[in-house]
């Protein structure tokens, strides 16, 4: 085909035709062909410069040789099958995304044509990798690299061009490399397989039934002999990747197949028990109208499951906190009941001990009563008696004065308070009738305003007049302004002057802040005194003497307090105590 003079040619592209061109060895066509893997990827992937590149391939029939290099035989040929496998996925790169003009020889003969010769080249690997010796582990591990890099390449061929797969599944080819004892590469195929139903989900319907059966046939048959779990595994996956694509071959399955659920049962806890488990499904159905239905049916199960799980789940949640709520209420309301009982039992024991100091301090009383009585002669015994029933009557009559006065004060603070009420009611409607008064005497909206009369105006400017003769506009000379200027900048420097020794009492008033912050919460946060450890005294200790001092006279007068008799103590709660001894500071 010669190049057209339509567009810019690439002049790698050209110079490596004519090197092909010029040679006359086929053996040494592989290794130059190798050159355009350095002109693609010198190029950004999906660039129209990359497209450009692959028309001038195709144009320079750089394509049509490169699948007639893969018909060699490349275990002759220098580089080997290294070489046929990136002559391989070169081929599938230059092809995907290429359109030509001469969309019908691509098409038609060149795609074609490529499909089978790379099945062709996959073949011979497979070949060449189960004749090697078993002993040659590194041999055969490249080979069979190859051979999945082959596949692969012809994965990516057909996924840009979708009716590809049509051919491949056609081809002879294909079932010869399908047809094989070995795990490896019966497991690549198989994946290829895989890739060509997912790629073009239609493609079952385009192939002859005969081709179909055939590929059915050796896949059932990989299932019933082979005993290597990763084979039962991919042929299970790929027999339910054909059934899932197209569902009337479950049919097939079911009538060709009779044997095949009992058959099924020996994979069972091999691994793979989901793939297994949705193939025994759709065999179970029979046809796709029902395997779609259970199919459906089972999701409808399984979203009922997920939701009434969830709505388990989450009672037993709600119950749990409502559990800990009950818990922690009942938990709460017993301390409190337990706080109120101390606190009763504590008032009681206060009351108890109050009462024995009354009933103390009353004997004690009448005990000094009597032994006044029994000094006093007798003639001054009935004056005395006299003057403390009196002095008695006077207190009951303090006491109901007083009450009186507290219940009848009780009252008058509720009858001023309705007092008050009443008169806030009354000016508050006093202030809305005056506000619809007002309302009323304003005129409508819809008139306008009155404007001023002559007399008015004249009156106003008069005042206005007065006003400004009255306060006459004050305008400041130069010098004024200046001693304005020098005071203001004298108060200025003063205030700079000052503002260092403002700042430092401002810095000391937030260091005692601190320091009281500080004590607070050393004060709210102190241990108990059994728990107190040597730590904690040195924590509370202070190193000021004015406060050590002060701490030593107020412990000493508490002391001293605590030593004096209960009399003395009934005293101190309505008197100041003023001790006669000066305590020992140091």
């Amino acid at each position: 085909m010669a190049a057209s003079s339509d567009g810019i040619k690439d002049r790698r592209v050209l110079r490596l035709a004519a090197e092909i061109a010029e040679e006359t060895r086929d053996r040494n066509v592989p290794t130059l062909l190798l050159g355009l893997e350095e002109i693609l990827s010198s190029v950004p992937v999906g660039s129209k410069e990359l497209g450009r590149i692959k028309n001038d391939i195709w144009t320079y029939d750089l394509l049509q040789v490169l699948v007639l290099v893969l018909k060699q035989d490349f275990g002759r040929l220098p580089g080997g099958w290294p070489i046929a496998a990136r002559l391989a996925t070169l081929l599938s790169h230059c092809c995907a995304g290429l359109d030509p003009k001469e969309s019908q020889e691509f098409y038609g003969l060149c795609l074609p044509e490529a499909v089978e010769n790379v099945l062709m080249l996959a073949r011979k690997l497979q070949a060449k990798y189960l004749n090697m010796d078993e002993s040659a582990e590194a041999s055969r591990n490249k080979i069979l690299d190859n051979f999945r890099t082959v596949l692969e390449a012809l994965s990516y061929l057909f996924s840009s061009h979708v009716f590809l797969t049509t051919y491949v599944l056609r081809s002879p080819r294909l079932l010869q490399l399908l047809i094989t004892d070995n795990v490896e590469t019966a497991l690549s195929t198989m994946t290829l397989v895989q890739n060509v139903v997912r790629v073009n989900t239609n493609v079952m319907t385009t192939v002859d039934e005969k081709v179909i059966y055939s590929v059915m046939d050796e896949l059932i048959y990989k299932l019933s002999s082979s005993i290597e779990v990763d084979i039962g595994s991919a042929t299970t996956r790929c027999l339910l990747t054909i059934c899932e694509a197209h569902p009337p071959m479950i049919a097939l399955l079911c009538s060709r197949y009779k044997g095949l659920r009992p058959l099924l049962s020996k994979w069972t806890g091999k691994g793979f028990g989901k793939d297994l488990k949705n193939l025994l499904m759709l065999l179970e159905a029979g046809s796709a109208q029902r395997a779609e239905m259970e199919r459906l049916h089972r999701a409808a199960i399984t979203i009922q499951s997920m939701w009434k799980s969830f709505r388990t789940r989450r009672q037993l949640r709600n119950a749990d906190r409502a559990f800990a709520k009950l818990q922690r209420s009942f938990r709460s309301r017993k301390e409190v009941i337990e706080r109120r009982r101390d606190l009763e039992r504590q008032q009681a024991d206060l009351q108890h001990q109050l009462l024995l100091a009354r009933k103390k301090a009353v004997r004690a009383s009448r005990q000094k009563q009597l032994e006044l009585l029994s000094i006093l002669p007798a003639s001054e015994v009935s004056t005395y008696l006299s003057n403390e029933q009196d002095q008695a009557a006077v207190k009951v009559q303090t006491y109901w004065r007083g009450f009186k006065a507290r219940k009848d004060l009780t009252h008058r603070q509720r009858k001023m308070k309705r007092i008050r009420a009443a008169v806030t009611v009354q000016r508050q409607v006093r202030r809305f009738l005056a506000r619809l008064d007002a309302r009323k005497k304003e005129p409508p909206a819809f008139q306008r305003p009155p404007g001023l009369t002559d007399e008015r105006r004249v009156e106003l400017q008069q005042h206005i007049l007065e006003w400004r003769e009255n306060h006459p506009t004050k305008l400041k000379t130069r010098s004024e302004q200046e001693e304005v200027h020098i005071k203001a900048q004298e108060l200025i420097q003063r205030h700079v002057m000052t503002s260092r020794l403002t700042r430092k009492k401002y810095q000391h008033r937030q260091a005692l802040l601190a320091r009281l912050e500080t004590d607070c919460d050393l004060l709210l946060n102190a241990p108990k005194l059994q728990d107190v450890s040597e730590k904690d005294v040195e924590l509370y200790s202070s190193k000021s003497v004015p406060v050590i001092t002060k701490a030593r006279m107020n412990h000493l007068e508490e002391m001293r307090r605590l030593k004096q008799p209960w009399w003395k103590k009934l005293g101190d709660e309505y008197q100041d105590s003023q001790y006669e001894e000066e305590p020992d500071l140091f």
